[in-house]
């Protein structure tokens, strides 16, 4: 009896061991979400996208009941892609990124979605999933659950303090402490000298580029080794990646340490350029990563006017839209600002980017700001330096962009509310740096050299033979001599019958008699040779003939 009770419980024992990693495995998080009527997400490409658009079927949508889920910490990452027209989707949630026959799939209150994550109007007591799904519709098991409790009007609350109410304190100008925010990376700095991810890696390398070391007030001796670290490391990691926007964020890194992109190993220009496909680089459907090829290219050797910038620059004026802006973004319309800004002697572009930069005026609130993201705000500030103009020129009900962005920095000298992760608050923050010097990319990244094209190999030439002269046997060395003889006296020959030629001092030439050092060096080798050909025929000879009568002499004798 006992061992049947023991036999029993050690199938009841087995069995849920093989039930428990099949539940480890599957993460199914669900959390309240107060939705704002507004928000600002972060593309992996590192544009921001403000909502509610002018086209936005409602104030409360799937996209910020996301937003605010990172803020919350109910989801620790998310990762957004953009398709042209269609708009943002979900690429990774909680670091989980779909295998190449999976999706999340979005659902709303229990059923399949009919629309993405932009254009999904919420409602208080809705339920929006997002479900990890195969093509096939097969559920993968990992699931994010989230509870839309209230909706919550926003327009009022200062941004970065939720729960204010807003009697215009947040909009006053508040300084911007460079040396705070240098600081605040520092502390976020792996040992080896990287940051949390390449991408993050990347845009802290321009945020230390941007800063003036020599200056100990900016920079002081940690920011400083932080620097030397992040150098280190980026001389010495491998540039593998597959898109042409991260090899030109990450060009654009090195380029900004002084470090020779040319010198690294995986040759990330070479691989740059080989995303241009004549006409445009990278994705047909994207414009962002022409955009930002002109800044690495520019400073790795590529002239203004050479056939690629030139056609990249074509191809980005003729994605501008009807009203000054590319893709209706705010901060993609100022990185086309500080690109285009580079070619003053170009018409059209001195002429988008005026209109571009009236798309920014119109963008500009009431208040000054410019929707309640720091990453466009930063973007926009570095526009501003690149059009030569300055945060006060732009100042409006008081606020300048720059005071705004002091407004944006927390206690700890990060950007954007601590409520967010960390990594999004390094973003930010590397994006604020450089804004807050008012340098464009340009002006932040050093120049290098293309290296020299290695030069053809010389063609062979016709009479060339592996051996030396010694060692090639006699009839072939005669037979060489010959053939060589009759095709250096063939011009001679030629030109027997040619006139006498005047030179520049009056005396004549006459073409047949003339005789290159080359003719007579053969004739002397050819006479040599046959000269000891018959100096050793005398020899056989003369030997041949002393031993023929040599037994008549001693029968002589």
């Amino acid at each position: 009896m006992k061992y049947s009770l023991r036999l029993l419980s050690s199938a009841a024992a087995l069995s849920l061991l093989l039930i428990i990693p099949s539940i480890a495995l599957a993460e199914n998080i669900e959390g309240n979400i107060e939705l704002p009527d507004h928000c600002t997400v972060v593309d992996k490409n590192g544009v921001s996208h403000t909502f509610p658009k002018e086209n936005s079927p409602s104030k409360y949508l799937a996209v910020c009941a996301l937003a605010k889920a990172l803020e919350k910490g109910v989801i620790s990452a998310m990762v957004l892609g953009e398709f042209s027209g269609f708009g943002l989707f979900v690429e990774g949630l909680n670091g989980i990124t779909p295998a190449a026959d999976e999706f999340w799939a979005l659902w709303l209150n229990g059923d399949f979605a009919d629309c993405g994550i932009e254009c999904l109007p919420l409602a208080q007591g809705d339920t929006v999933s997002f479900i990890l799904t195969s093509f096939e519709g097969e559920e993968r098991g990992e699931s994010i659950v989230l509870h839309i409790t209230s909706l919550v009007p926003t327009s009022q609350t200062a941004p970065g303090q939720s729960g204010q109410s807003g009697g215009g304190e947040y909009l006053e100008d508040r300084v911007f402490n460079v040396a705070s925010a240098l600081e605040f990376l520092v502390k976020k700095q792996n040992a080896d000298g990287s940051f949390a991810s390449p991408m993050l890696t990347d845009w802290a390398a321009i945020a230390f580029g941007a800063a003036n070391i020599a200056d100990n007030e900016v920079c002081n001796d940690a920011c400083r080794a932080a620097r030397e670290r992040l150098r280190t490391y980026l001389r010495n990691a491998s540039s593998s990646v597959s898109l042409a926007t991260d090899l030109e964020r990450h060009i654009m890194g090195l380029e900004a340490l002084a470090i020779d992109p040319y010198t690294i190993s995986g040759a990330p220009v070479d691989a740059l350029v080989s995303f241009f496909d004549g006409t445009q680089m990278g994705e047909k459907s994207l414009v962002n990563d022409d955009i930002f090829a002109l800044f690495p290219l520019l400073h790795a050797g590529y002239a203004k006017n050479d056939s690629m910038i030139e056609a990249i620059v074509t191809f980005i004026l003729s994605k501008q839209k009807p009203s000054g802006s590319w893709e209706e973004s705010v901060d993609l319309t100022a990185a086309a600002i500080q690109a285009l800004k580079l070619f003053g002697e170009h018409a059209e572009a001195v002429a988008a980017v005026g209109k571009a930069k009236e798309y920014l005026k119109r963008n500009q609130d009431d208040s000054g700001i410019f929707g309640r993201s720091s990453f466009t705000l930063s973007w926009v500030l570095q526009a501003i330096g690149s059009l030569g103009e300055t945060p006060q020129d732009w100042k409006k009900s008081g606020v300048t962009p720059l005071g705004y962005l002091g407004v944006l920095q927390q206690d700890d000298g990060g950007v954007e509310p601590m409520s967010v992760s960390a990594d999004t608050r390094v973003w930010a923050t590397s994006y604020a740096i450089p804004a807050a010097f008012g340098k464009p990319w340009d002006s932040i990244l050093g120049h290098f050299s293309r290296p020299a094209p290695i030069p053809p190999p010389l063609p062979a030439t016709t009479f060339s033979t592996s051996l030396p002269q010694a060692q090639v046997p006699l009839p072939e060395m005669r037979a060489n001599t010959v053939v060589a003889r009759s095709i250096a006296l063939e011009p001679l020959l030629a030109r027997e019958n040619e006139p006498e030629t005047a030179t520049s001092s009056g005396a004549t030439t006459t073409p047949a008699r003339t005789q290159t050092a080359a003719a007579a060096a053969e004739r002397t080798t050819e006479s040599g040779v046959w000269a000891w050909l018959g100096g050793l025929g005398l020899i056989f000879g003369a030997t041949f003939y002393f031993l023929r009568h040599l037994p008549d002499r001693q029968a002589g004798a």
